[in-house]
């Protein structure tokens, strides 16, 4: 009984071993697997994408989605009590802006995916079609647009209000772009020609969100335009020369209407009619100041309690400084700038001048939008009442930023374009012998077998009766000879392009040669005697390695 007691537990032990044994074999084979599903993700998503190319696009979508949902996330804080009061949910503004996105992004993912919505289309297709959509846009806005706030900016659709020119902004920048390379490097129109175009394509959208009136928008589509033909190369004289007319046309347009002037004021000297015309502008100031150096925390804002007016939208940054405090608004501010700088490096590395003036006018656009709205807020000029894009709540906003960002992500993806090394790449396949001898193409790999195309038809196909000529040694015979010899896999294999590989598996000991296996070769041996072949006296056959045999 003992006995028998002992064997099985020597049974147990030895199962248990066998188990463990199994368990330690089947971890390596589990781990490979898993990390054989991550680099397949990475070859779908990454691989075939060169680093310079990839690495700013990674950083525009983290920066992207960062911004997004900060921008759902500060929207809610700063409506959930006015929602609440007029809606009587305090989620309603923040579904909403969460629609409005989620319809952006099947935006960007059709414009990013889809082939026929490529740059070169709307350069030469479609361009024209969202110019008339936005003009005729524009002028209905003066018809049957809703007014709000002494304007007529919005035209009603279902329940959404619809913003034109903020539509016009991309649209804008793919006519400029165009414009600017056809003008500064292609040479392909004149100066004149410029300037009509110009007027037509940039001056009549412009004119018609002036007179709506938007001057916001216009200086913002203005600015933007001439961002874009100076990093086309437009001369510095003629800048500054465009620049002293606009401030001065400016200027001559705030003084034409009280509002503005009245703005201008207000960006002076704030405190000056606290309860007036200064009334959001002081208490913006004060959000700020209330915030400190770490704010109140997320939902710890005391303005949106009916103070401040528009505080989900126009000045939502006065929440954002308020609840996060100077740390927190600076590092918002870090993330936009990186976006905004990840956009240009994506222009940097644009296969054409085209697509990189489409991806600077883009990021400018997106820049010159934010500095606008922080500056008027933090009254160091006049508001304007323009939102940040991503951030503030707003349907046209937030999809006209999408555009923006999908046109650079656009530029992106078509900056991998195709070279001359990834079509001979492409070309490659495995060559290899089935058991009839015959070669078959297995897909684009590493070479492997004992036979090629090459050698089928030429050099190999020489010398696989016997071996090479006595006497010498061509490249092709040692190569047919060779193969003949090696190991099973072992042999001369080539490629469509004029190319021969040696393939080098099998042991290293199976490719070396002794001294007698070399071609024989006559040698002279200075006796002054002549050898069989006619040749001059004093050779001698000899199984050493020649010069071709080395």
């Amino acid at each position: 009984m003992a006995r028998d007691t002992r064997s099985n537990q020597d049974a147990r032990m030895d199962a248990r071993a066998g188990e463990g044994v199994r368990g330690r074999a089947e971890r390596p084979r589990r781990r490979r697997a898993t990390e054989f599903e991550h680099s397949g993700m990475g070859e779908r998503l990454i691989a075939g994408v060169p680093a310079r190319i990839m690495a700013p696009r990674l950083v525009f979508i983290v920066c992207l989605a960062a911004l997004c949902s900060f921008g759902l996330l500060m929207v809610y804080s700063a409506s959930s009590v006015e929602a609440l009061q007029e809606t009587g949910s305090s989620t309603y503004f923040l579904f909403r802006q969460s629609a409005f996105m989620a319809f952006g992004s099947l935006i960007i993912f059709a414009m990013c995916k889809l082939p026929f919505l490529s740059l070169d289309s709307y350069k030469f297709r479609w361009s024209t079609a969202f110019w008339f959509f936005v003009v005729v846009s524009l002028a209905a806005t003066f018809v049957i647009g809703a007014a709000a706030g002494g304007a007529s900016r919005w035209l009603d659709f279902f329940g959404f209000n619809f913003q034109p020119s903020e539509f016009a902004k991309p649209v804008i920048i793919i006519f400029a772009a165009k414009l600017a390379e056809d003008y500064y490097w292609n040479h392909a129109v004149d100066s004149r020609s410029l300037l009509v175009s110009l007027a037509f394509a940039v001056g009549i959208p412009v004119l018609l969100v002036f007179m709506q009136p938007d001057l916001g928008s216009s200086v913002i589509i203005l600015t933007t335009v001439l961002f874009i033909f100076v990093l086309a190369g437009m001369p510095v004289k003629l800048t500054l020369g465009i620049v002293g007319i606009a401030a001065a046309a400016g200027f001559a347009a705030i003084a034409a209407k009280p509002y503005r002037l009245a703005r201008l004021m207000v960006a002076l000297d704030p405190w000056k009619d606290a309860y007036g015309d200064g009334y959001q502008a002081t208490l913006a100031i004060m959000a700020f100041a209330s915030g400190g150096l770490f704010g109140r925390g997320i939902g710890g804002s005391t303005m949106k309690y009916n103070y401040l007016p528009e505080a989900h939208n126009d000045y939502i940054l006065a929440i954002i400084g308020e609840e996060l405090g100077l740390v927190g608004t600076l590092l918002f501010f870090a993330v936009y700038i990186v976006l905004v700088v990840a956009g240009f490096k994506i222009g940097s590395r644009s296969k054409d001048r085209y697509g990189q003036l489409i991806a600077y006018g883009c990021s400018s656009m997106l820049a010159v939008q934010f500095f606008v709205n922080v500056m008027g807020i933090l009254s160091l000029t006049p508001m304007t009442g323009k939102p940040i894009p991503f951030i503030s709540y707003g349907g046209s906003s937030i999809v006209s930023a999408m555009i923006l960002a999908c046109l650079i992500l656009r530029v992106s993806i078509e900056s991998n374009q195709t070279t001359i090394h990834d079509v001979r790449r492409q070309s490659l396949s495995v060559v290899d012998r089935d058991r009839g001898g015959r070669a078959t193409s297995s897909g684009f790999s590493v070479l492997t077998g004992g036979g090629s195309a090459r050698g089928e038809s030429s050099r190999g196909r020489s010398s696989q009766s016997g071996s090479p000529r006595q006497g010498g040694s061509t490249r092709g015979a040692r190569s047919s000879s060779t193969s003949s010899r090696g190991p099973a896999g072992y042999g001369r294999t080539g490629i469509s392009g004029g190319y021969d590989r040696v393939n080098l598996n099998g042991d290293p000991s199976d490719r070396l040669r002794s001294r007698d296996s070399g071609p024989r070769v006559n040698r002279y041996d200075g006796s002054g005697r002549r050898d069989n072949h006619g040749g001059r006296g004093g050779y001698s056959n000899s199984t050493r390695r020649g010069r071709y045999d080395r």
